[in-house]
């Protein structure tokens, strides 16, 4: 087996099992900074979503490729490399995708500027590394690419990320905080429209 596809497997596997112990069936409520005030999205993380993030290309359904790599009976026979290079630059921000929603992001709509990406809109890094993208769906959004650079460069206008919580899939009232700006207290942000929150806990990252 080629050593290229050797570290495939393991950059795949490894974030594939970070994938599950920190995204999968779990639900992100993200409150960010507007103009005129704040306002949130809500996203889900499924098994099904994994494959497209990686930007290979699999013989396999999407389901079978996240099975595969949790059993870590991923093969080189089960995927191939994009021939633009697409693959390889996802693969070097693929292991940072699970830390995303737990740390400083910002959020902004997608400008469509030239790239073929089918996203609505982009999560981000400050550290300029990676940005997620994700689509509107009727019940709930989901990421649909995951890209290597400046969500700036992607994104008209960027607002700064102030709240995100998270929860089970089965679970209706958001309790854990997985990132709070400096300076915000969640308790008095005012969200029209905002899902049943619990903001009695202490919060579990606070950047």
């Amino acid at each position: 087996m080629a050593k290229k596809t050797e570290n495939a497997i393991r950059v795949i596997v490894e974030a594939a099992k970070n994938y599950e112990k920190y995204l999968n069936n779990r639900k992100f409520l993200i409150i960010y900074k507007t103009k005129d005030g704040q306002d949130f999205v809500e996203v889900a993380f499924h098994s099904v979503n994994f494959l497209h993030l990686t930007g290979v290309k699999s013989k396999l359904t999407a389901q079978r490729f996240y099975e595969a790599c949790i059993a870590n009976r991923l093969s080189g026979e089960d995927f191939s490399f994009d021939t633009s290079g697409k693959t390889e630059r996802k693969l070097l921000v693929l292991p940072k995708l699970h830390e995303l929603l737990y740390h400083n992001c910002m959020i902004g709509d997608f400008i469509n500027s030239g790239i073929m990406i089918r996203a609505d809109y982009f999560v981000g890094d400050t550290k300029l590394v990676l940005s997620l993208g994700f689509r509107h769906d009727k019940n709930i959004d989901f990421p649909v690419t995951l890209y290597s650079g400046d969500v700036r460069k992607l994104t008209n206008p960027t607002n700064k990320v102030l709240v995100i919580y998270s929860k089970k899939q089965a679970e209706i009232v958001y309790k854990d905080k997985t990132f709070v700006a400096k300076g915000v207290n969640p308790a008095d942000l005012s969200v029209q429209g905002l899902p049943a929150v619990d903001n009695t806990e202490e919060n579990n990252n606070q950047d």
